[in-house]
């Protein structure tokens, strides 16, 4: 597994760095600055100017050490803006997991127990129909599904604001919390 993940890191990080352009570029850009000597300068400090191996190895020492990167949107690390989001994200694929079990294991059981019953059948039909789909394709159906019986789409808009606050919150709304998971378990 290390290995998988070791190869596919030097494959992407690769591949980003061997198409044109670099976040110099997208910095300038964005910003309409045409200055070739600052574009340079910040280059060299973003170590854009060293070779690919050398890049990467920074890059993964960097990672190995907790140091994400930095978001020159938000122009804080990387690791401040994923960090609050952990916990919703822990919540809601916890909740989905419950309501994939809470419904595959006793739909699992009766269609054990009936088996090669009409009931089987229809239950497998739902289920094989659910596996094939395309997980977006699933998602959007749920959703115009929701929209259609309740006339409006639950959006889960709670910005914590750390790590330890939003890891204790009972800020999230539970229909809302409860919604996404159950999309997410379907898929």
């Amino acid at each position: 597994m290390l290995l998988t993940l070791f190869g596919i890191s030097v494959l992407v990080f690769t591949m980003l760095r061997v198409v044109p352009g670099n976040i110099a570029d997208i910095l300038f850009d964005s910003a309409g600055m045409i200055d070739t000597a600052e574009k340079a300068k910040l280059e060299k400090e973003l170590g854009l100017d060293r070779p690919i191996a050398v890049q990467y190895g920074h890059w993964i020492s960097g990672l190995a050490h907790g140091d994400l990167g930095y978001s020159y949107v938000s122009e804080k690390p990387a690791i401040d803006e994923i960090a609050p989001r952990i916990p919703i994200t822990a919540k809601l694929a916890g909740l989905a997991l419950l309501f994939a079990i809470a419904f595959g294991v006793p739909l699992g059981v009766i269609s054990a127990v009936k088996q090669n019953s009409r009931l089987d059948y229809t239950l497998r039909v739902i289920s094989l129909s659910g596996l094939s789909m395309p997980s977006f394709w699933l998602g959007l159906l749920i959703l115009m599904a929701f929209v259609k019986f309740f006339g409006t789409i639950p959006i889960y808009s709670a910005t914590p604001a750390g790590f330890w606050s939003a890891l204790g919150s009972t800020a999230c709304r539970p229909r809302r919390l409860a919604f996404a998971a159950q999309r997410w378990s379907c898929v």
